[in-house]
């Protein structure tokens, strides 16, 4: 009896900490909402440096990340583990913001879930199991990938649609007698985006000494697009070779151009098709949910019995082979 009581108080404890601080957040909106209603009425100093509740929690937050990231570097594999999330910092963030940060928060995500697992199963009244937490922790150190791997490839999308402006621009600049290094700078300058990001980075790795192919090599390995292999390559002929850098470049443009006049082409002719595996793609998910809305525990001896867990695991196994199928016949290489 002693035990259920010491439960149920820190479950008490748990709901009244947790509806303070709803309530406390709730205001902090609202607080926020009319100061940026009021804000273009309002004559603010510039000599005005006050830090907001939030803006103290962040600065927390990112000193003790850097703090972790410190004692985790000390690690070998940790350190060549972070070395793939390089390319995820922006070019302004790059003296304040290493890969190790992102390994950092992974593992504060990963012990958050923990907690968040441990306080469940105290509300359930559940005995806490280390296969569990585990399994908590596993998940929350993987969740950030997820959100940096879509992030990742809307920049990546956004450099492929403006690396044909780049191209166009280098090739103007060398027209008019500037080398590459100036019309790389000119580049970084005019756009905007992601491209101008990665070409701040082209900048830097050039002012450090690095030669054309090794700089051009490394904005491949960023952004693995076959259109930056194609230009590194080209590149590294023309160092090797010699040649005339405006012809190279004048076809790196023609050749740019038609791929993604015949790219566009390709998708308006297979945008029925994509339209119809989406359709294909969400179908068994309506299903279920009109299944589950006429009979809930139909779907019960999937979760409740071995054999039913084994089949359940298969159906998502085929489920994902056959998207990835679909996707495949689907897919438009150019």
């Amino acid at each position: 009896m002693g035990e259920y009581w010491q439960i149920y108080l820190t479950q008490g404890i748990m709901i009244l900490i947790l509806v303070f601080l709803i309530i406390y957040l709730i205001r902090q909106r609202r607080i926020i909402a009319l100061e940026k209603r009021f804000e273009k009425f309002a004559l603010i100093s510039i000599n005005d440096h006050e830090k907001s509740f939030f803006d103290l929690i962040v600065e927390f937050f990112w000193k003790q990340t850097h703090r972790v990231s410190k004692v985790l570097s000390k690690s070998v594999f940790l350190k060549n583990y972070s070395m793939r999330y390089e390319k995820h910092i922006k070019y302004e963030n790059k003296d304040t913001f290493t890969g190790m940060d992102y390994i950092t928060i992974k593992f504060f995500v990963g012990i958050l879930l923990v907690i968040l697992e441990i306080v469940t199963l105290m509300f359930q009244v559940l005995n806490v199991s280390f296969m569990s937490l585990l399994i908590a922790f596993l998940i929350g150190f993987l969740v950030p990938d997820i959100f940096l791997q879509i992030e990742y490839q809307k920049r990546r999308k956004k450099v492929e649609e403006d690396l044909l402006k780049a191209i166009i621009m280098m090739n103007n600049s060398f027209k008019s007698g500037r080398n590459i290094m100036q019309a790389v700078e000119i580049v970084k300058e005019e756009l905007e985006g992601p491209i101008a990001d990665e070409f701040k980075k082209i900048y830097l790795d050039m002012t450090y000494g690095l030669s054309i192919e090794v700089v051009f090599d490394r904005f491949y390995n960023r952004v693995k697009l076959d259109d930056a292999k194609y230009i590194t390559s080209s590149l590294t002929l023309l160092n090797k070779t010699g040649g005339n850098i405006v012809k190279v470049f004048s076809t790196i443009e023609k050749n740019f151009f038609n791929k993604k006049k015949l790219k566009q082409e390709m998708m308006s002719l297979t945008s029925a098709s994509i339209f119809v595996f989406r359709i294909l793609c969400f179908l068994p998910f309506l299903f279920i949910v009109i299944i589950y809305m006429l009979n809930p525990s139909y779907f019960s001896p999937l979760f409740t019995t071995g054999l039913g867990r084994i089949l359940l695991v298969l159906i998502i196994l085929f489920y994902i082979l056959y998207i990835m199928v679909i996707k495949k016949v689907l897919e438009v290489k150019m």
